[in-house]
């Protein structure tokens, strides 16, 4: 049904000056009185009651939609031999669907074999034979060494891997600086990051997010929720009726925005 607006203010005096089109009625407080049933701009006479307020895209966003934005680690954990896996529980008696996927990355090291002709600055680069799903390779500095030998080591880049390499103990490295030979080192994995590959429906509060995968232990993390704001494109005007115990809401008419935001429109969430 076709609907016009004399107002983008959301004021207590402007709000019910909104009317159906085909009732071609001017814009004055006469037609509002009698389309609307209502001699005060804010007021809502008793028994069937009626009244015009502007709804703001903010208001409509003060909750979320029931999904789940996204999850982030709060603890990577150590000592996985395989992929993480994530679970995602609670958030509601209809939350369900949610689901994601981790990504893997060193943690700790513990040289096996000291290897030598190594200096410190050098970097070496881990073996992934079987991580075809590595995204970034692992590195390491050498930060100290004992007659060439490797004795100390730092993580130059975490790596990120989707499968794990075949040898996380004794794994084998190359240089990529320096010329020394042999440093072999015990890897330790933990959680980088989590994907959503669902966000579910009906969540109304923060689900809880644990983790599992072999010899893993104490990671970490939180979910949030997605916001409604980004479902909200327009802001608009709402009728409001009410017969008895039963209350009906009609959008009358729908705008890009509302230029203010009144404190006459209590009747819907703030």
């Amino acid at each position: 049904m076709a609907q016009t607006l004399w107002t983008l203010v959301d004021e207590a005096a402007g709000s019910p000056i909104a009317a159906l089109a085909q009732v071609n009625k001017t814009a004055n407080s006469t037609n509002r009185t009698n389309l609307f049933n209502n001699t005060t701009a804010d007021a809502f006479v008793t028994g069937a009651t009626y009244g015009v307020f502007g709804v703001s895209a903010a208001e409509m966003s003060d909750v979320a939609i029931g999904q789940v934005a996204s999850v982030t680690v709060t603890t990577a954990g150590t000592g996985y031999t395989v992929r993480p896996t994530v679970s995602i529980s609670g958030g509601g008696q209809s939350a369900s669907g949610a689901t994601a996927q981790a990504t893997a990355k060193v943690v700790t090291s513990v040289i096996h074999a000291a290897g030598s002709g190594y200096a410190p600055g050098d970097v070496v680069t881990i073996n992934t034979t079987g991580s075809a799903g590595a995204t970034t390779s692992a590195k390491f500095n050498v930060a100290t060494v004992t007659s060439n030998a490797v004795a100390t080591l730092t993580i130059n880049t975490a790596g990120a891997f989707t499968t794990l390499p075949t040898d996380i103990a004794n794994n084998a490295t190359t240089n990529t600086t320096g010329a020394g030979t042999g440093l072999r080192i015990n890897l330790a994995f933990g959680v980088l990051a989590v994907t959503m590959t669902a966000n579910g429906i009906n969540f109304t509060t923060e689900p809880t997010v644990t983790f599992g995968g072999a010899g893993g232990t104490g990671s970490a993390g939180t979910a949030a929720l997605r916001s409604e704001q980004a479902k909200v494109t327009s802001a608009g005007w709402v009728l409001r009726k009410a017969f008895g115990s039963r209350v009906q809401y009609e959008t009358l008419v729908a705008t890009k925005k509302l230029t203010t935001d009144g404190s006459d429109d209590t009747q819907l969430p703030e």
